[in-house]
């Protein structure tokens, strides 16, 4: 009679069902990161003992629906519907590098070359998903660390795909030991995963914080519910008051900079000829000697001949867009503005829509359906002498996009954003821990407005230095540090994707051979 333990071991459904629940757990709110090498194992596991790239695929969808469902359940609480279908869509995409992890396991590699093989594949995957119309990098297996900054220091020379392939490459010799139990193998392993930890603790405890200087931000959380028609107000001009005067309980002589959340104005900006409301602000502001950095949609219009490849049009001659925007309102009367880049496929912007609109359908206009507007360039505001960008809620977990704005001089990362569409879930808890992983690679504090939390700071070494509670009208007043220092991460980016692609050729020519 087979033991559970060899039953597990070579159970198809037991495998799948035990690894969605560990990667589901390894990510916060629950403090289990660790849980993530097991779970790896045991898709590895899988992949190990199914019989086709077809049976590959059935078994790991399994899993990757129960993390996603997990992890990711929020989603369903802006949009059933839209919740579902991104959840069982991006397990199926989760499922692509398992079918070359699948080819790798059995491909008689040596342990290491196999691992790297294994790493590489599912480091290119997430390399590649940072980078089209359905990205979801949400469920980068790094962000199960982003709670464990003491351990992952050194995602300041790799980035946080270090962490993915760190994860991955330790998970596959776990296994390779597991299955061969020989010694060899057991130094790797431990040298893999702790290696790693040590050379993150060393850095984490010799790390010296020294900014150029400091700069107080007041940042404003003003609990709208956005569920409701303009919030619950009668019109958009009161709570703009509600919020100005909020904003004012905390602004002193040291102030630099006010910062209110995304989607924070409820009338509409339009680039370049302002109405009411922004003029309202524009003279508060003129008031207070402090400029207001906030979340609005704003409304963009276009010569013919300056339009991007989607626009929408008003009368069959206006052409302009519509961006989920940050607009910055200076004290010397000017309006500028950064378009949202990074847009949530579907909800925001409809995938692939570039190409889409060249396909004829009746009744279909492309550009009126297309969503917001995607913005191309990576803009920082100037605040005295600091630049610092206005990063869009979505925008924060794309760790290239991020670290774009602070190679262009932001001195800090500021992140506006609007996280009550998920109600009271983990939704707004990761986003906020998410940002951990982002100061620390690219050594920049990171200052949050939500709406409806979680506001604060994030130090440079990724501590959290104030937080908020969530669902609570506040204002901070915080003593922000600024930097100039450029991380190797900063300045080169995600060099270790490039790399991964030359870690597939051992496996390929392993098994050619074969």
């Amino acid at each position: 009679m087979k033991s559970f333990t060899e039953t597990f071991w070579n159970g198809k459904y037991y495998l799948a069902v035990t690894a969605g629940i560990l990667l589901g757990m390894s990510y916060p709110p629950f403090p289990f990161p660790f849980l993530m090498f097991p779970a790896f194992v045991l898709l590895i596991r899988l992949a190990s003992l199914a019989e086709s790239g077809r049976e590959t695929a059935f078994y790991t969808y399994i899993s990757f629906v129960i993390w996603n469902t997990i992890a990711t359940y929020w989603l369903s609480f802006a949009t059933v519907a839209g919740g579902i279908s991104a959840i069982l869509a991006n397990a199926a995409i989760m499922t692509l590098p398992f079918l070359l992890v699948r080819y790798f396991v059995k491909s008689g590699l040596h342990p290491l070359a196999m691992a790297v093989s294994v790493a590489s594949a599912w480091t290119i995957y997430e390399f590649l998903h940072y980078r089209w119309d359905l990205a979801w990098p949400w469920l980068s297996a790094a962000n199960a660390f982003s709670n464990s900054v003491l351990l992952v220091q050194y995602i300041a020379y790799t980035g946080s795909l270090g962490i993915t392939f760190w994860i991955v490459f330790t998970s596959a010799l776990i296994y390779y030991f597991l299955a061969t139990w020989k010694n060899q193998v057991l130094s790797y392993t431990l040298a893999a995963m702790f290696l790693p930890i040590i050379i993150s603790l060393v850095i984490y405890y010799t790390y010296t914080d020294k900014p150029d200087k400091s700069i107080e931000v007041v940042i404003v959380q003003p609990n709208h519910d956005s569920y409701l028609e303009l919030s619950g107000f009668s019109n958009t001009f009161d709570p703009l008051v509600e919020m100005l005067d909020l904003s004012e309980t905390k602004i002193s002589g040291a102030t630099r900079l006010v910062l209110w959340p995304e989607n924070a104005l409820l009338s509409n900006v339009h680039e370049n000829r302002p109405r009411s409301n922004d003029m309202y602000i524009l003279n508060r502001v003129r008031e207070w000697g402090v400029p207001l950095i906030t979340g609005a949609a704003l409304y963009r219009y276009y010569e013919p001949g300056y339009e991007p490849p989607v626009y929408r049009t008003y009368n069959d001659s206006q052409r302009f867009n519509i961006y989920n925007a940050a607009v910055k309102f200076d004290t010397d009367g000017s309006i500028s503005s950064y378009g949202k880049g990074k847009l949530v496929p579907i909800v925001e912007r409809i995938p692939f829509v570039e190409q889409l609109q060249h396909i004829p359908v009746p009744g279909v206009d492309w550009a009126g359906i297309s969503g917001f507007g995607r913005g191309q360039e990576t803009t920082v505001f100037k605040i005295d002498d600091t630049f610092l960008p206005a990063v869009i809620c979505y925008d924060s977990v794309f760790p290239d996009w991020v670290r774009r704005f602070v190679k262009q001089g932001s001195g800090v990362i500021t992140v506006i954003t609007n996280d009550g569409w998920w109600g009271n879930t983990s939704g707004h808890i990761q986003h906020y821990d998410f940002a951990r992983l982002r100061a620390i690679e690219n050594r920049r504090a990171v200052i949050r407005s939500a709406n409806n939390g979680i506001s604060g700071m994030i130090l440079s070494n990724g501590d959290v230095h104030s937080k908020t509670v969530y669902w609570t009208r506040d204002v901070l007043a915080i003593d922000v540090p600024v930097y100039s220092h450029l991380t190797f991460y900063t300045r080169y980016g995600d060099l270790i994707g490039y790399f991964c692609m030359l870690g597939l050729i051992p496996g390929f020519i392993s098994r050619k051979k074969s």
